[in-house]
């Protein structure tokens, strides 16, 4: 299963610092409008790693995954902060765990793009209070021109010539929010809650991608994955040099929102 085996060391690897993880949860109550005792429904809860500040809100925090492992490293957080999180294990491409017209808010950070995008649009409206709500997504930006964006870029490239389709957060986003908008959704504008500079070598991403069971979010067979990854580190090379040389590198935590009436 992908991500079993990213669980022990996915928050380092992804790190994000504190304070954007605070400006975050503050950012996402305040689109929302939330009041104690809405529900918050997290797709792709994972370790956690963006939900603790989320549950010290006055709320029901109701958080998915389709990775035992994961919940698994959320919930040792949960019980060590002393706070109260529903986590249960499911798979956002088939029923959501939430009851019809219960929820105030969705909010997903790196993991609906693996989700249909019809199915997405239903189960949001199926779940969403009568009233209608909240889809707030969260998604560590990074300048195009730099690094690891350019990695990825190219790893889409060599992947689609391997019979494997790309994943693109953005591409995902634009069609789901255009699905919703068909429905009276009404777009919000995309917020930056916090920046930051990371120093990072380029090799340390294809350390962290070999590291993994699939790549780019496909279960690939290892010699594709290997493939991929030694064409895609010629370029690198060929392209940027020294790869073990720490590089300098701007992100930003980006929420993108859309309020949608139930259907």
């Amino acid at each position: 299963m992908l991500y079993e085996d990213q669980a022990a060391g996915f928050d380092e690897r992804a790190a994000i610092p504190a304070e954007a993880v605070e400006s975050m949860a503050a950012a996402v109550a305040e689109i929302a409008g939330l009041r104690q005792g809405d529900t918050l429904l997290e797709i792709g809860a994972g370790t956690g790693m963006l939900s603790l500040p989320l549950i010290r809100q006055p709320i029901r925090y109701i958080g998915f995954d389709l990775s035992p492992a994961m919940l698994a490293v959320f919930r040792e957080k949960v019980e060590k902060a002393r706070l109260r999180a529903e986590l249960l294990e499911a798979d956002a491409n088939g029923r959501w765990p939430a009851t019809d017209g219960s929820v105030t808010a969705i909010f997903s950070a790196r993991a609906l793009h693996h989700v249909d995008v019809d199915h997405a649009a239903d189960e949001i409206g199926r779940v969403l209070r009568p009233e209608g709500g909240w889809l707030i997504l969260g998604m560590v930006r990074r300048p195009s021109e730099s690094v690891k964006p350019a990695f990825r870029r190219q790893m889409g490239k060599l992947l689609e010539e391997e019979g494997y389709s790309g994943r693109s957060h953005d591409t995902h986003t634009e069609a789901l929010f255009s699905a919703l908008e068909t429905i009276g959704g009404e777009r919000a504008e995309t917020h930056v809650v916090a920046r930051w500079t990371r120093r990072i070598a380029p090799l340390d991403s294809f350390t962290a991608w070999q590291g993994k069971k699939g790549l780019a979010g496909h279960d690939i067979p290892e010699e594709v994955k290997e493939r991929v990854l030694g064409r895609l580190r010629a370029w690198a090379e060929k392209h940027h040099g020294n790869l073990e040389a720490p590089l300098e590198q701007e992100e930003s935590l980006a929420l993108d929102a859309i309020h949608v009436r139930a259907v």
